[in-house]
């Protein structure tokens, strides 16, 4: 058995480990160990590669492992952790609230403002901006799930897609403001945002 007492690193931030990491592929020496989410901030498991070998993981308490940390490299093979991808929720709040209302009926009277009304408009838009962002922001933290915000998306983890949902009803007063879907992928929360963090 393999016993791994550090992570080397991340082929995702370490343009050596990444080069490692191609070399490895190339070799077809990669191994990978895959676990859940739920797993990365334990700290003695045992667990089998891809390839057979036996791993056991003796880490320094407080390690949080990553998807594409390095558990092991030497010339005859490198063995990176994989998260196993989920099953969540990507929320996006729609940027154009206004348009929607005053696009498509062809006139263009609402474009002939001055430019007073214009500033006001468009300070009105990134209030109701704000506000719909809080709101959502309120409702998902009150869940007490782990997030990732990436851009305008907010993602956080779900057990079932029927989940999306009680989203819907939770947000019903917001639904022309947001758009939300299931996806599946390899969620790592933000820091600050993982609420399993010590």
């Amino acid at each position: 058995m393999l016993t791994v007492t550090t992570i080397l690193g991340n082929i995702k931030n370490n343009p050596d480990l990444n080069q490692k990491y191609k070399e490895s592929l190339n070799k077809n020496s990669l191994e990978t160990i895959t676990i859940q989410r739920s797993e990365t901030e334990k700290v003695r498991m045992r667990k089998v590669s891809d390839k057979k070998t036996d791993v056991g993981f003796i880490l320094p308490s407080r390690t949080h492992l990553r998807d594409g940390d390095v558990a092991y490299l030497d010339d005859t093979k490198m063995i990176i952790i994989k998260l196993s991808p989920e099953l969540v929720a990507v929320l996006n709040i729609k940027k154009n609230i206004h348009h929607h209302r005053d696009d498509g009926d062809g006139s263009k009277s609402d474009h002939n403002h001055d430019h007073h009304d214009h500033n006001h408009d468009h300070h009105d838009h990134n209030h109701e901006f704000t506000n719909v962002a809080i709101k959502v922001g309120h409702t998902i933290g009150n869940l007490h799930r782990p997030l990732k915000i990436s851009g305008t998306d907010i993602i956080f983890p779900i057990q079932a897609p029927d989940e999306i949902n009680l989203f819907l009803r939770l947000l019903s007063g917001l639904k022309d403001y947001v758009d939300i879907r299931a996806e599946t992928l390899i969620f790592e929360p933000d820091q600050g945002f993982d609420i399993h963090a010590h």
